[in-house]
C-alpha cells in the first residue's frame, strides 16, 4: 500500500511539474480560442472532461478538508487519463495545457491545510470545468 501511495504521489508531482513547464512555455495562462472558436479536442480529453463535469458539478458546504483531499486526487487522476491519452497537437494542444493549468491552481489550493481556501478552489474549479466549452469541443 505505501509502494502504490508512493507511485501516485510521484505520478502526482510529475504531472504538475510537466503541466507548469507546459505552461512557462506556452506563454499567456488564460487559453486563446482558436480565432474565435473551439478548438476541436480529441475523444479522450472530451470524455475526461464530461466525467469531471459529471463528478464535480456542485460545491457542498459539509465537505471536510480531507473530502477535498481526495477530490484533488481524483482530478488530478482525471487529468492523467486526459494528459496521457491525449492525442492532440499543434496550438490546440498548447491551449489544453494551458486550461489544465488552470485546473491545477486550484486542484494544489484543495490540497492544501486550509478548509476555507479548499472550499473556495473547489467552487472556483467547478466554475473552470464548466468554461470548457468555450475553448475546447
Amino acid at each position: 500500500m505505501k509502494l502504490f501511495r508512493f507511485i501516485f504521489h510521484f505520478c502526482v508531482l510529475f504531472l504538475i511539474t510537466f503541466t507548469f513547464a507546459c505552461h512557462e512555455h506556452t506563454g499567456s495562462k488564460i487559453p486563446e480560442r482558436n480565432n474565435g472558436k473551439a478548438w476541436f479536442a480529441d475523444k479522450s480529453t472530451r470524455s475526461g472532461f464530461k466525467k469531471m463535469d459529471e463528478q464535480f458539478h456542485n460545491a457542498n458546504s459539509l465537505e471536510s478538508l480531507e473530502d477535498y483531499h481526495k477530490q484533488a486526487d481524483q482530478i488530478l487522476s482525471i487529468i492523467n487519463e486526459i494528459l496521457s491519452s491525449c492525442t492532440m497537437t499543434g496550438q490546440g494542444h498548447e491551449e489544453l495545457h494551458k486550461y489544465v493549468n488552470l485546473l491545477l491552481e486550484e486542484v494544489h489550493i484543495m490540497k492544501g491545510k486550509d478548509i476555507t481556501l479548499a472550499k473556495k478552489a473547489k467552487s472556483d474549479l467547478i466554475e473552470k470545468i464548466t468554461k470548457y466549452s468555450l475553448y475546447f469541443e
